[in-house]
């Protein structure tokens, strides 16, 4: 058996595990989609143009989160807002979108992964 000699590394005891992004942002697999963000609306809620959004299909929308809905064939994100007696979805400026018997909640967005 061969002993030791020097000194141990700096480092020692500093190691982390490696981050895994799934356990991090995903809570229910087979319920949870990718999407890419377009336009500029949210930027106030820090969601930039090209962001990746973790939608969660399972997790209830409620206001005050952001959401991915269906209008018009076309998938939206904005945040849902109650206003009074009905939910709207606020595209972050100042303009108010009634949910209506078309509106399709996709899913709440439940992370965001920006690439620099």
């Amino acid at each position: 058996m061969a002993e030791e000699t020097g000194f141990p590394s700096p480092a020692q005891g500093y190691e982390s595990a490696t981050i895994d992004l799934n356990a991090l942002l995903v809570h229910n697999a087979p319920a949870t989609f990718y999407m890419r963000m377009r336009g500029t609306q949210l930027l106030n809620r820090g969601i930039f143009p090209q962001d990746l959004l973790v939608v969660d299909r399972s997790k209830p929308s409620v206001p005050g989160c952001i959401v991915v809905f269906r209008q018009d064939n076309e998938f939206i994100c904005r945040e849902m807002v109650h206003d009074g007696e009905r939910y709207m979805f606020s595209d972050g400026t100042g303009n108010l979108d009634p949910l209506t018997e078309e509106t399709e909640i996709f899913g709440t967005v439940t992370g965001v992964v920006r690439k620099l």
